[in-house]
């Protein structure tokens, strides 16, 4: 998104949300006197408005309270509809407390009257860069939370050293193939996450089990299938990663319903572990392990595709085959 202080002369996208030109006229006036470079776009019902949202990157939104077929509040229903954060000011022909209060409450970050128009740029300028630290401090929160991630990764990778690098090979790969489809935003950044924190409730299973080099009794697998339940109870509280648990707690299930903690079958596995588990066991057929040696390329290429149906989702594991080869 486009910001702007306006000191500049850089150009503020409007989002005007109005049934008159006359007053977009003057909106953009006081804006421009105030040295902005406008460009506005005026909607007028829920349907234009959704579609401006859709098409376009806008950095403030005014809106009339006052108007026959739209009006504020569904205004800001719409936008929190679209998952966006932009600020929004009223703009009213005459102020009344209880009025203001409303739409603040609602949310709403300013009201202001058209008789006093010239306070526009002000609080435009305002809550500009009100967002702008907004943003700045989520970013910096962001970037803490992804290096605990990758710390907590590092850790497991350090207890486990049969399974060195595969956090970073499987994550990369499961992020190309996220992209390819078509996953954006904060979706692709929990895949990331997800990804990243695949094996964490591995953190409880003991080292005479994750670290056994010859192949395990059924009591003993059955206690190492216990860690993605270990991954949920672990992250379910961690507020930040409750949209990524879905990696850790079912990359292990299977599209035919025999895979682990829950036996989910098809979609009821959430579609960011069935992109996961494909990757994860191409990568780890194709590493060498202490009891038994990597598979090629090929030869896991043609397991998977043969797997499609079975233990994974056919669309996305034909669309892997397709990435890789």
């Amino acid at each position: 998104m486009t910001t702007t202080n306006g000191v500049n002369g850089n150009l503020l996208r409007v989002l005007f949300i109005d049934d008159s030109e006359d007053d977009e006229l003057l909106m953009k006036r006081e804006l421009k006197t105030a040295g902005y470079k406008v460009l506005c776009l005026r909607v007028e019902t829920e349907g234009a408005m959704q579609r401006a949202l859709e098409e376009e990157s806008w950095d403030i939104v005014i809106s009339d309270y006052a108007m026959p077929l739209f009006s504020p509040f569904l205004a800001l229903e719409v936008l929190k509809s679209s998952g966006q954060k932009i600020p929004f000011i009223v703009l009213s022909g005459t102020i009344e407390e209880e009025r203001a209060i409303s739409i603040i409450k609602a949310g709403a970050d300013d009201f202001v009257t058209k008789q006093k128009l010239g306070r526009l740029p002000l609080a435009v300028k305002r809550e500009i860069r009100a967002m702008a630290e907004r943003m700045q401090h989520r970013f910096d929160l962001q970037n803490s939370y992804d290096a605990t991630i990758e710390a907590w990764g590092m850790a497991l990778e350090m207890r486990d050293h049969n399974t060195s690098g595969h956090t970073h090979r499987v994550t990369d790969l499961t992020m190309r193939l996220a992209r390819r489809l078509g996953f954006s935003g904060d979706r692709f950044v929990n895949i990331h996450r997800g990804a990243i924190l695949h094996d964490i409730g591995k953190m409880g299973i003991p080292d005479s089990i994750l670290l056994k080099p010859g192949a395990l009794t059924d009591e003993e697998r059955r206690e190492m299938e216990r860690h993605p339940l270990i991954a949920y109870n672990l992250l379910s509280s961690i507020g930040f990663l409750k949209a990524a648990i879905s990696i850790p707690y079912c990359h292990h299930e299977k599209w035919d319903g025999t895979g682990y903690p829950r036996q989910l079958r098809e979609k009821e596995i959430p579609i960011d572990a069935r992109i996961f588990s494909v990757v994860d066991v191409f990568d780890a057929l194709t590493s060498d392990r202490p009891y038994r040696s990597a598979w090629s390329s090929g030869m896991t290429v043609s397991y998977i595709y043969e797997q499609k149906g079975k233990a994974f989702d056919p669309k996305i594991a034909q669309e892997f085959i397709n990435m890789i080869t």
